[in-house]
């Protein structure tokens, strides 16, 4: 059978660069049997003429998208990725009538009824993980309520089939790339190129959606398999800058560790990213983790009071955080990004003095080696954040998280009712600054980067 698997449009150019699509090359991967082609929309200038002209040559049996994202998720560039795949769709059928359509993805996932109600030219969803549901799914089209984890298109409406058991994913391979042009990923400031260890998150964070996405339970990958694809990486590809994708890679720390000292005693000489959990990290990870190539380490604290941050769920406390920055601080080499939300649950007025004074001397301490990144909490299905943002007023069981447009999309933001005003009011101002400041500033660390006080 013929399968075209393609990612979906962002519809407009990224300036960080292009996402490799490692959930389509899990798929793809596990279509053993199949002809198989990937098309990642996002790497042409015509990303909708590309997709015809494939469609036209190809020939698919099968078109499966993939929707990563719903939208940026970014009150202050609020952009709706969503809005390309009605088109997208529209141009698998026009041009190959007989092709079934398969969608699924993460975005899909968390709004999976809505996009099935409202496309019904999609014949079939795939829920959460996809790497046994999919070529399930294409042997059983003629019987596919068999099939667990789908989404069905019946005559009186769309049915699921129910829920699957959580993958083993030491039992999948790892994904193969040879499908797309693995070079064209790699951004020479971002890392692009995403390597996962494993699924699962056990934190509570209100916000966030991937303990639904991949559950709470963690299944991790054997360090020697990371190291493997790492590996492989490397030799196939002549990549070795690279990010792990985990929600929290050093969650547990010893799976963290215990990769860091594969990568060094193979000498893999590679560069790395990745985000890490404040509580737990610790003077040994991040030595282990330096040793191994990491150059970016990313965290996500999300608030900057006791208050705010056992709001949050978060697990940390002010102390916590202090602690990790006078870690980091005294390390040279190496990137440091923090993200905090502006006006959080919880937020007072004190709240926002902190998270200002945050801001200020994270700056000041790494001196161009670190940013904090602020921004708003977008309101999403299956999180606490939903739940609070309800009980407090700012949306109702009726509101609809999967907006038809860009401005349906501004009013999904959280801010703190308490200080939501005047609180927007001040970031908003400090963010503009910073858009107009920041670009000066890192032309002033370039030319300044030798200077002895920035080593200090």
């Amino acid at each position: 059978m013929k399968v075209l698997l393609i990612q979906a449009y962002h519809g407009r150019y990224e300036p960080d660069g292009i996402i490799f699509p490692i959930g389509l090359c899990y798929i793809a991967t596990a279509l053993k049997g199949h002809d198989v082609q990937i098309i990642d929309l996002n790497a042409y200038d015509d990303p909708y003429d590309e997709l015809m002209s494939r469609i036209l040559t190809f020939e698919p049996d099968i078109a499966g998208i993939s929707l990563r994202n719903i939208d940026t998720t970014q009150k202050r560039d609020p952009f709706f990725y969503y809005q390309t795949l009605e088109p997208t769709v529209h141009i698998i059928k026009e041009n190959q009538v007989s092709a079934r359509i398969v969608i699924g993805g993460s975005g899909f996932s968390m709004f999976a009824r809505e996009i099935m109600t409202r496309i019904p030219q999609i014949d079939f969803g795939v829920y959460l993980e996809g790497e046994e549901s999919t070529p399930e799914l294409l042997q059983n089209l003629s019987r596919p309520e068999t099939v667990k984890g789908i989404f069905v298109r019946k005559a009186d409406g769309v049915v699921f089939t129910g829920h699957r058991p959580l993958l083993d994913v030491i039992s999948l391979p790892a994904p193969e790339r040879h499908f797309l042009n693995v070079k064209s990923y790699d951004h020479p400031v971002y890392t692009n190129i995403g390597i996962q260890t494993k699924r699962g998150c056990p934190l509570m964070c209100a916000y966030c959606s991937y303990p639904f996405l991949n559950g709470r339970q963690i299944r991790a990958r054997s360090a020697r398999q990371v190291a493997d694809e790492i590996e492989c990486l490397k030799r196939e590809y002549n990549i070795r800058r690279f990010m792990f994708i985990d929600s929290v890679f050093n969650v547990p720390s010893q799976h963290a560790e215990d990769i860091c000292k594969e990568m060094i005693n193979r000498r893999l000489d590679v560069e790395w990213s990745a985000y890490f959990n404040i509580r737990g990290f610790s003077e040994e990870l991040l030595n282990l983790a330096i040793g191994a190539g990491c150059k970016n380490f990313s965290f996500s604290p999300d608030a900057v009071t006791d208050r705010s941050l056992k709001a949050l769920g978060k697990g940390i406390t002010e102390q916590d955080i202090s602690t990790v920055i006078r870690m980091l601080v005294k390390t040279k080499g190496v990137r440091v990004e923090f993200h905090v939300f502006c006006t959080p649950p919880g937020q007072t007025f004190l709240g926002i003095l902190k998270t200002l004074f945050f801001f200020f001397k994270v700056n000041a301490l790494f001196l161009g080696r670190a940013v904090v990144h602020l921004g708003w909490i977008r309101i999403e299905p299956e999180t606490g954040i939903f739940e609070i943002a309800k009980s407090e007023g700012l949306i109702s069981e009726k509101t609809d998280l999967l907006p038809h447009n860009e401005q349906g999309l501004k009013s999904l933001f959280y801010s703190c009712p308490g200080t939501r005003h005047y609180g927007d009011f001040v970031f908003n101002v400090i963010l503009t600054l910073q858009d107009m400041l920041l670009p000066r500033a890192k032309t002033f660390l370039r030319r300044n980067r030798g200077k002895k006080w920035i080593q200090k």
